[in-house]
């Protein structure tokens, strides 16, 4: 029988938790990418964070956090670009390298 402690440590995968840092380490199939060629953005919720996937122009993939740093809009509703996602709200552009 697991202690409360015990089973927190092996189901808590949030950020910063131990074993939300080690999943992380690993490889996570959230969706296949055929999903992404009729519309380019998908919103996903993996490990406790909410993110978006994305696919560009150009037929790069990234991964961003949901809402744009800036005015806190959801990026589910970017719009894809050669270089990346462009925010919809202020024009901010987001690629798939950072």
């Amino acid at each position: 029988m697991l202690s409360v402690k015990e089973n927190e440590l092996l189901t808590k995968v949030g950020p910063g938790t131990p074993l939300g840092e080690l999943m992380r380490r690993y490889w996570q199939p959230v969706t296949a990418t055929a999903e992404l060629d009729d519309y380019p953005t998908k919103e996903l919720r993996i490990m406790g964070e909410e993110l978006v996937l994305f696919k560009d122009r150009k037929g790069h993939y990234g991964l961003i956090e949901k809402f744009c740093s800036h005015r806190r809009v959801n990026l589910a509703y970017g719009i894809p670009e050669e270089e990346g996602l462009r925010c919809p709200y202020h024009g901010w552009m987001f690629n798939t390298e950072s």
